[in-house]
């Protein structure tokens, strides 16, 4: 039979057996874990990559970003054609053209308010907008300040790529003609904004906070930008900015 000493000895070796188990089995649970949370974001990060447009890259001139942050102080070159006595890039006469004919066809005329804009003009444009808020009773501080709002400042303003434009139903101009937020209330509107993805261009300045914090620019119902159609709807669909999607683009 076996002595009170053997059975104590037994009993001490499985006790420690089962300390040194539940010991390996702490240590390598937090290990999976943050393997498989490695796994995950990985996965995430190539699930989100292969949804980019496969030809879109940072340096494509469609993608061309002009902001404050990124300002020029010099023209851009490009083809000027003219349309509707408003210049703008030759590549996309045919697209807008196709944008305008279509909302004709759904029964909405439209207006092309604005489209290039030199770095003079624009100059023109910032200045006019300080003096009429100053006539109006601001400070000089607080004009600049709302002009900025809604104006870029000279040499940020993406006009003078000649890919954006201001594009609006003729009866919300009517109503509107120094452009408002407010003429998305018109049909003709919606359907422009709605629409504008299937022919290359995007709502260049959307309404949610975190757009206008991105963009640096309110809200504007009638700014369209050119930006080709796989980039336009892939920004569509997933709620970008165009200051979004390239940095998306620069990380993959």
């Amino acid at each position: 039979m076996m002595g009170r000493r053997q059975i104590w000895q037994k009993i001490t070796l499985i006790v420690i057996v089962i300390v040194v188990g539940i010991l390996i089995i702490s240590f390598l649970q937090p290990t999976r874990k943050k393997a498989q949370m490695q796994t995950t974001t990985t996965s995430k990060a190539v699930s989100q990559d292969s949804g980019l447009p496969k030809q879109a890259s940072v340096s494509d001139r469609q993608l061309i970003l002009v902001n404050k942050q990124h300002a020029r102080q010099s023209e851009i070159p490009f083809t000027h054609v003219t349309v509707d006595d408003k210049q703008m890039d030759k590549r996309i006469v045919a697209p807008l053209a196709a944008f305008r004919q279509a909302a004709q066809r759904a029964g909405y005329a439209t207006t092309l308010v604005s489209a290039y804009r030199s770095i003079a003009y624009q100059t023109q444009v910032y200045d006019q907008s300080i003096a009429q808020h100053e006539a109006n009773g601001m400070t000089h501080d607080q004009a600049v300040k709302l002009t900025q709002t809604v104006i870029q400042t000279p040499g940020s303003s993406e006009h003078q790529t000649g890919l954006a434009v201001d594009l609006a139903g003729t009866d919300a101009v009517a109503k509107y003609p120094q452009l408002m937020a407010q003429m998305d209330e018109f049909k003709s509107q919606q359907w422009l904004i709605q629409h504008a993805p299937a022919y290359g261009f995007i709502l260049r300045y959307p309404s949610d906070k975190q757009a206008i914090s991105e963009t640096g620019i309110d809200y504007e119902s009638w700014h369209f930008r050119y930006v080709g159609i796989d980039n336009a709807q892939y920004i569509t669909k997933h709620h970008l900015t165009l200051e979004k999607y390239l940095s998306q683009l620069g990380q993959r």
